[in-house]
């Protein structure tokens, strides 16, 4: 799997614990449309996520219908209220 952690997502994350949870969201919408969810803060399900190797920070991934992405960016959006978001093969959503 290619990892793209930017610069100022890496910093984020660290500022915040370190770690960082990815997922696909589970309620669909739009045809099956799933959104892409990145959060500093564990999740429930915290169990079903899997460790990945990432440089500088703790990745976790919960694999969607039982795969991982080819790749993932990782970047901090928003200037009011930061957060990191994530990409998954490229987009923000799965279908």
């Amino acid at each position: 799997m290619k990892i793209e952690v930017t610069p100022g997502a890496g910093a984020f994350v660290r500022d915040h614990g370190g770690r960082l949870y990815v997922w696909a969201s589970g309620a669909a919408c739009c045809g099956g449309t799933r959104f892409i969810e990145a959060s500093t803060d564990t999740p429930r399900d915290a169990a079903r996520f899997v460790p990945i190797d990432a440089t500088g920070i703790e990745l976790l991934v919960r694999p969607a219908n039982a795969q991982l992405p080819e790749e993932l960016r990782i970047d901090v959006r928003g200037w009011r209220r930061p957060r990191v978001e994530a990409s998954w093969n490229g987009c923000a959503y799965l279908v």
